[in-house]
């Protein structure tokens, strides 16, 4: 019946527009979708706010929500046009309407559903209308704001990892219209990911499932970090997903600092969201009418013609970036750590963890000034790293940006062992006070508290073991268990998850250990033997600053170019000599227990320990500077008779059953060595008797001139030896050894000490020297594995070894 209605109409081009609206319908069963709620798939990555086309039949209604929404403006449409609006109306004879009158019930159906499927068609049309109008009442800031952002991402590079989640809170956008359901076009327009790509960035960089966001990964992967270590993976999970507190111990150099620096990153980053879909942010004021205030209207995407009125259009940008820096960040973490170059060094990882995100780190330390670091706090950041001592002294000062300290998400004390010790830190109780005075934020605050030497146990001194002979002992020996369950308490901590991957040892796998056993005069001996002999990347550590200090002057002598390092310099000395150091790839730093905690240096190939460490506990972080991230490192103690004492409590604590190898020294290079250092020392000696006879001079001078006496033999550049005041003949004869001593270290410093092996060169035609070219890269190796002290050490081990085995084997005979 449908058929021959259509043969009798006048007009050919109905049945055209009726197989297109068939064609429309067809479509129109597939439509874009929004999925809300909590989506996780198998691999626990969440899927919300994905955009797709889907088929409506086959999700449930409440996880569904189309984009269409309904139309507000009334149409007068008359019941009888029930075709296409191109489509012309088709005159019907009598005959026709006859048969129409007489069409079956079946006809009818198939007539309603053509009719509806066009009134769909329809309402496309007219939503695509609406669309293309609110498009073009965007005002022209917003408009030069998407070209910006356009231009940024045409020349930013293409990135790994691409975001799932929508756009982030941009200012001037009100925040009821970027959250809106509606407003879904414009997060179009964001780049999405699939989930099969973005399942195999995940694997290929071994962050599965560990909850860090987009933007962080894309940071740790331009920085080389595919995969996380072994407590960042069993720290992150909890931290991140479960918001647990972390109480945290691993060998140095093992990733500690984005263990605890990731999960803060990734808890800002959500706290700032969910302000933003809360729509926590306090009004703006306006300099020119502080009384008057537009009122944005949300706009429907397809609702009635409704004017728009942006609440910032008589603000600048740098207006709208001050407001926001003014009253939209609040102080989310603090990090408190006991020395300023590991302030400096965290601050430096969690800015480089944060390149893509919007979050801010500043660190407070001493030795700068205070109005400079005040200018810091003004601008606000997010996250403070800081030495105690600094940071309360600001707080005192009731500086405005930790005003609202006890308020803070997110807190961290690194290196706890030593910030708790008593007589250390007493600016970190007060800190502690502030913090845990409110028990319902000390409860929502999230701690991480880590070190290398958290469950390190000593045994009680000899006087107390003594007393604890019979049946109730007055001391008991502290477990790991009393120790961790003492800092809880002292530190306010509820329920935190304990990760220890240290070794029985306290020290990293790749780590040789030895000794050198030595009188106290013959350390300056060993010592420059070392350096010399092995080359490479090396830290001396003494106990005591003057220490330090004779060493520089001695190794400066000796053309050794070092740099010391101790708490009586500048910071900013003390922070150039750590750069010069980190440039040189032979550099030498003397330094104290000041450098011992925390720093990544990279490629430090020697721990030399002067003095045998007071602790075990600075024993094992002064070791802990070299063989970090899986590479081989080497430390050597130099020790004399009257340090064994000490020397013994340490294997004890760490539970060493046998001796430190002895390092192996050739006795037949020490006696040029012993000659160079002496001739040092002479320098030394001669430069110091020399400032003495100065500063007299200068002292008897200046009281001469203010009683108006004239001194004979000092300004009479002609007069004899008898008439010279005797001051001035030992000045003149300091001098003369002063120079001849330089003289004869000089040649002798010309002069190698260690003999170099046989080159293999031989001369050309043009008179140069030149190596085969196959045996030039072995031979260089050869003698780089020869000068490396780790090699030397290893072989000495292995030798040991087997001439024990060998005595085992003779005693079983």
């Amino acid at each position: 019946m449908l058929k021959n209605k259509l043969k009798n109409s006048k007009t050919p081009k109905a049945p055209t527009t009726i197989n297109k609206a068939l064609e429309k319908s067809k479509l129109n069963s597939w439509a874009k979708v929004k999925i809300k709620g909590n989506v996780i798939s198998q691999e626990n990555i969440g899927l919300e706010g994905l955009i797709g086309l889907e088929v409506l039949k086959n999700y449930d209604s409440t996880l569904i929500k189309t984009n269409q929404a309904k139309f507000s403006r009334k149409r007068n449409h008359t019941k009888s046009k029930k075709l296409a609006p191109n489509s012309k109306e088709i005159p019907l004879s009598e005959s026709d309407e006859d048969m129409t009158t007489s069409s079956d019930s079946d006809d009818e159906e198939e007539v309603n559903e053509i009719e509806s499927s066009i009134k769909k068609s329809r309402k496309q049309a007219f939503q695509e209308r609406i669309a293309k109008k609110l498009e073009k009442r965007l005002t022209k800031k917003e408009q030069r704001k998407l070209k910006r952002k356009q231009n940024v991402e045409n020349h930013q590079t293409e990135d790994r990892f691409k975001f799932i989640r929508p756009p982030p809170f941009e200012i001037g956008s009100d925040v009821d219209q970027c959250n809106s359901e509606e407003n879904v076009e414009q997060r179009e327009k964001s780049k999405l990911l699939d989930i099969d790509d973005l399942e195999a960035s995940y694997s290929s960089y071994g962050w599965n499932g560990m909850g860090v966001p987009d933007s962080i990964l894309k940071a740790l992967a331009e920085k080389g970090f595919k995969s996380p270590t072994e407590i960042q993976n069993l720290t992150l999970p909890a931290a991140i997903l479960g918001k647990k507190d972390i109480l945290g111990a691993a060998e140095t150099g093992s990733g500690k600092t984005l263990a605890f620096g990731i999960p803060i990153l990734a808890g800002i980053m959500e706290l700032q969201e969910k302000n933003i879909s809360t729509g926590i942010r306090k009004p703006l004021n306006k300099n020119k009418d502080k009384n008057k205030s537009k009122k944005r209207v949300v706009e429907d995407v397809f609702s009635e013609n409704i004017p728009i009125t942006n609440d910032n259009d008589d603000l600048s940008d740098n207006d709208t970036n001050d407001i926001c820096n003014n009253n939209s960040k609040p102080l989310y973490a603090l990090i408190l750590t006991p020395t300023r170059e590991l302030a400096v060094q965290i601050k430096n990882h969690l800015m480089a963890a944060a390149k893509y995100t919007n979050i801010k780190v500043a660190a407070i330390f001493g030795g700068l000034s205070v109005e400079k670091q005040e200018r810091l706090l003004n601008k606000r950041p997010e996250i403070i790293v800081a030495t105690p001592g600094r940071f309360w002294e600001l707080f005192q000062q009731d500086q405005k940006h930790l005003r609202k300290l006890d308020e803070i998400s997110f807190l961290v004390i690194d290196e706890t062992d030593r910030m708790v010790e008593k007589g250390h830190f007493e600016e970190l109780k007060n800190i502690l006070s502030v913090l845990n005075n409110d028990e319902q934020k000390k409860q929502a605050r999230q701690n991480f508290v880590f070190s290398a030497t958290l469950t390190l146990v000593h045994d009680l001194p000899e006087h107390m073991q003594r007393r604890n002979f019979g049946k109730r002992p007055r001391f008991i020996t502290q477990t790991s268990e009393m120790k961790l369950q003492s800092l809880i308490e002292e530190l306010g901590i509820s329920q935190p998850k304990i990760v220890d991957i240290t070794r029985k040892q306290q020290l990293a796998q790749n780590l040789t250990e030895c000794r050198l056993a030595c009188p106290i005069e013959c350390k300056d001996y060993y010592l420059y033997y070392f350096v010399q002999r092995h080359p490479g990347r090396t830290i001396v550590f003494c106990n005591s600053i003057d220490c330090v200090k004779r060493l520089a002057t001695l190794f400066g002598i000796l053309d050794c170019q070092p740099l010391p390092l101790h708490a009586n310099m500048a910071q900013k000395q003390r922070l150039k000599n750590m750069e010069k150091f980190c440039d040189q790839p032979c550099g030498l730093l003397i330094a104290t227990d000041v450098a011992a905690r925390g720093l990544d240096i990279p490629n430090v190939e020697h721990v030399i320990h002067y003095q045998v460490p007071r602790t075990s506990e600075n024993y094992i972080h002064r070791s802990g500077r070299t063989a970090r991230a899986n590479k081989n490192g080497i430390t050597v103690i130099i020790m004399e008779p009257g340090e064994l004492k000490s020397y013994v409590k340490l294997c004890k604590t760490l539970k060493k059953t046998e001796d430190l190898p002895l390092f192996p020294i050739s006795e037949h290079y020490l006696k040029a060595v012993k000659e160079r250092v002496d001739l040092a020392r002479e320098v030394d000696h001669e430069e110091l008797k020399l400032k003495r006879v100065q500063t007299e001079m200068g002292w008897m001078k200046k009281h001469a001139e203010e009683m108006d006496m004239v001194i004979d033999g000092y300004n009479d550049e002609n007069a004899s030896d008898q008439d010279e005041d005797a001051f001035v003949i030992e000045r003149r004869r300091n001098r003369m050894n002063l120079l001849n001593a330089r003289l004869q270290l000089k040649t002798l410093l010309a002069q190698p000490i260690f003999p170099k092996s046989f080159s293999f060169k031989y001369p050309t035609a043009s008179g140069h020297l030149q190596m085969p070219e196959i045996s030039r890269v072995t031979f260089d190796a050869e003698e780089n594995a020869e000068d490396s002290a780790i090699k030397v050490m290893q072989d000495t081990i292995k030798d040991i070894k087997k001439a024990k085995m060998m005595r085992n084997k003779k005693k079983k005979t």
